[in-house]
């Protein structure tokens, strides 16, 4: 339902004077029906002595007990959520409309949404985009693994962009050498964590706080690099860095707004569209592997991987299609949330053509100057291949 405004008020603004911008809560979300089963927040406490394993194995199964209830507080509604089910939602609002055929702009889950539109109802599609794409096959197990490669590439390149500010930063004159400072600021801070106070709030210094500022996307950089920067040098860092909590990836459904389900229906909708591993001693055995292999991007703890475990009903794959109907996806080169390769998987697997943003940041297109090339393509209906730049990273502020 927020879309039109967004986008009216971003530089996409411009579709607003040739289209009717019109916006909806997919079912189970927002204002539309739903079940009253919203009170999903917290997590059980460690117990004394409990393994890293145990301690995620007792989130897990505390989070799919939760998840499993909403469920069977109306199994129905439950068993018929998933991408296919919203994307026959859609047309019904083409219906009610009145129109043949609509255009479609759809960013994160939105474009798991529109391909799933396009690949059912590709005669009533004028146009469409799609930015920041999900792969075509959700193996939340593989997809844990591929966010954590990307994520590890951007932070390798972010080392670098603080390497060369060496004579501010003091933190490595080398991507590894600045890689190999943050590993080691990871591991003292995981064993030993600080306690500061930032504007009378208490603030953690461990091993989260390190994870979220090398994984900042580069309009924070600045930011990051100055926070790690007065913490290796035994300071505390301003209050605008990140704080020691993970960071909200929840695809679109992380919006805060009265009556929303949005992470409940995320579960349901990815546990309907996956046929990913329900064995959770094998995702953790796999987990370690990845830890292993990139520990300051492996986040701490599986993401998606085993969160289907004990999900009720059996997920299948979405079944996309290719399509004769304009497209435009729009991939960001470094981003971790939505990685890359996943939206060339999907134009492998349904067609169009890819605008590249050369940057780490989630659906961030219609903020960008090159906002412009999707108004030409809405105006004309040409895909076009191309790429661009991203928002520049600000500099780091020295130590004081």
């Amino acid at each position: 339902m927020m879309m039109p405004e967004l986008i009216r008020t971003s530089r996409l603004g411009e579709l607003a004077k040739y289209y009717d911008l019109v916006g909806f809560d997919p079912r189970g979300t927002g204002y539309s029906g739903q079940i009253d089963c919203q009170a999903l927040g917290g997590s059980p406490e460690p117990r004394p002595g409990e393994s890293e394993k145990d301690q995620w194995l007792d989130q897990v199964r505390w989070r799919g007990a939760r998840y499993t209830g909403c469920a069977e507080k109306d199994p129905e509604f439950a068993a018929g959520l998933g991408a296919v089910t919203i994307a026959r939602d859609v047309d019904r609002i083409r219906e009610a409309l009145g129109e043949r055929k609509i255009s479609y702009f759809g960013v994160s889950w939105g474009t798991a949404l529109g391909a799933a539109y396009r690949s059912l109802f590709d005669e009533h599609v004028d146009k469409m985009a799609i930015d920041s794409v999900l792969p075509p096959d959700l193996d939340l197990d593989r997809f844990d693994r591929v966010e954590t490669r990307a994520h590890d590439e951007n932070l390798h390149r972010f080392a670098g962009w603080m390497a060369e500010r060496d004579a501010v930063l003091h933190l490595g004159r080398t991507a590894d050498e600045v890689v190999a400072t943050e590993l080691a600021m990871f591991t003292e801070l995981k064993a030993r964590p600080r306690q500061i106070v930032q504007n009378g709030v208490p603030v953690t210094l461990n091993d989260t706080w390190v994870f979220n500022q090398v994984g900042s996307t580069s309009p924070g950089w600045g930011t990051a690099a100055s926070a790690l920067a007065a913490v290796h040098a035994g300071k505390d860092p301003a209050p605008s860095a990140r704080a020691g909590e993970p960071a909200a990836t929840g695809f679109g459904w992380d919006e805060k707004r009265p009556y929303a389900l949005n992470r409940y229906v995320q579960h349901a909708v990815n546990c309907a569209d996956t046929t990913s591993s329900r064995d959770l001693d094998q995702v953790w055995d796999d987990y370690t592997v990845t830890e292993a292999r990139y520990p300051l991007s492996a986040g701490g703890q599986p993401g998606y991987s085993g969160s289907c475990f004990d999900w009720p009903y059996t997920g299948k794959p979405v079944g996309y299609r290719p399509g004769h109907s304009p497209l435009q996806l729009i991939a960001h080169r470094y981003e971790s949330v939505t990685p890359y390769q996943g939206a060339l998987e999907m134009q492998q697997r349904i067609g169009g053509s890819v605008l590249t943003v050369g940057d780490d940041v989630h659906g961030s297109l219609a903020n960008l100057p090159c906002a412009s090339k999707l108004v030409t393509f809405f105006a004309t209906g040409v895909p076009i291949v191309d790429s661009c730049e991203g928002a520049p990273s600000p500099e780091p502020q020295p130590v004081p």
